[in-house]
Formats: structure tokens, C-alpha cells, sequence
């Protein structure tokens, strides 16, 4: 099953995003998940104040199980919140283009 992996956190906190992404680094090297994005949000004054990492997972392995095995971690850092959502094929019509311009 692919699944995408949501991750989101304060971004103010030092260290989450690396910590992170040396948590997807190791899935990607196993060919397990690749990072798909970081999105910020930003506060009233402009400022980077929560995260979200988008990690699509794939592969052999149980991705609720990576998520119980990660959230059982004592070195995950604190304040991190997970989602995990399955990928669903969407069929949708598109328009035929022109073999000619």
C-alpha cells in the first residue's frame, strides 16, 4: 500500500525538520518513502511558525507500522503530530491534445 506520511510541527523549535529529515533520508536509502514537500505556515508578522512534511511511503513494509515504530521513539522529537493517509488512484478525463499545433 502507498500511503503519504504528514508530519507537522512547530517550525520554531530547533531541530525538528533536520531530525526529520534524517528519518526520511534513512526510509529514501532503503527505497521505503521520499520526501514529497515542506510547506510553512506563517504567523500575522510574516514569520515561519508550524511545518508540514509531506512523505509519500512505498514499498514492502507496513507504513502503520513505521508510524507505531516512530511514534514509540523516545528520540522523535516532542510536538510532532502524524497523519497517515492512503494514496487513492483518481481517473479523471482529460482532453485529447493535438499531435499537431
Amino acid at each position: 500500500m502507498e500511503a503519504l506520511l504528514l508530519l507537522e510541527y512547530d517550525s520554531r523549535t530547533e531541530g525538528t525538520r533536520q531530525a526529520l529529515l534524517g528519518r526520511v533520508e534513512q526510509l529514501a536509502r532503503a527505497s521505503q518513502g521520499r520526501l514529497r514537500l515542506v510547506a510553512t505556515e506563517r504567523d500575522e508578522d510574516g514569520q515561519p511558525s508550524r511545518e508540514i512534511m509531506a512523505v509519500e511511503l512505498r514499498g514492502p513494509s507496513d507504513p502503520a507500522s513505521l508510524v507505531s515504530r516512530w511514534r514509540a521513539d523516545a528520540a522523535l522529537p516532542a510536538g510532532v503530530a502524524m497523519r497517515l493517509l492512503a494514496i487513492e488512484p483518481v481517473r479523471r478525463l482529460e482532453p485529447i491534445e493535438p499531435l499537431f499545433p
